[in-house]
């Protein structure tokens, strides 16, 4: 009987360990990717200007951004290919200047399909989407391509902030899970005594 007693008693000690160690995750909280993070998203409407470059064979797109924490908007400009899979994994582009474009030539853009370009122009023109976070570019009576505007977090300071409070952390979670044990190890101690023959104490 007592045997079966002990082994019941460190069985629950164990799972209580294990619940107490998972539910107190402040330092795991802490490290989450969106931490101390800033995101950055395309305004709406978002001001698209898109200009194709023949030497490069690529459209450079312009926009406006807002950001998480300001009411500040800024201009941003990328090439499209280079960074499509940045892009689609909400990654930050590679930007550059927004700078003279008259060497380029303007893509015309339009946010209605009522508004397109006359039926005499054979160059490509983009159709931007009704929450203004994506524009398909069309050429002619090819199949027109989705391109999202970039939506993405920087860490705005994360790793600093997150390496200085990670010991308070930790030290938060260890004295949750001593809590915790302490506790029940206190508890079964004195149950386990109460059953206990008084020849056996």
């Amino acid at each position: 009987m007592i045997n079966t007693m002990k082994t019941y008693k460190y069985g629950w000690l164990a799972l209580i360990v294990c619940q107490a160690v998972l539910l107190s995750g402040c330092t795991s909280a802490l490290w989450e990717k969106e931490r101390f993070a800033r995101y950055h998203w395309p305004a709406n409407p978002p001001n698209l200007r898109l200009f194709y470059s023949e030497p490069a064979r690529d459209v450079l797109a312009e926009y406006d951004e807002v950001s998480e924490g300001t009411t500040t908007v800024q201009r941003r400009a990328y090439w499209l290919e280079p960074n499509a899979l940045a892009v689609a994994a909400e990654r930050q582009p590679l930007f550059v200047p927004v700078t003279n474009v008259q060497d380029l030539v303007v893509v015309p853009v339009t946010d209605n399909l009522t508004n397109l370009p006359p039926s005499a122009y054979q160059g490509p023109y983009a159709v931007v989407s009704a929450n203004g976070q994506s524009f398909s570019l069309c050429l002619g009576q090819k199949e027109p391509t989705v391109y999202r505007l970039p939506m993405y977090f920087t860490s705005s300071g994360q790793r600093v902030k997150q390496v200085l409070l990670t010991p308070l952390a930790v030290v938060t979670d260890v004295t949750v899970v001593g809590g915790v044990v302490s506790w029940f190890v206190f508890a079964y101690t004195d149950a386990y005594r109460c059953l206990e023959p008084k020849s056996q104490r």
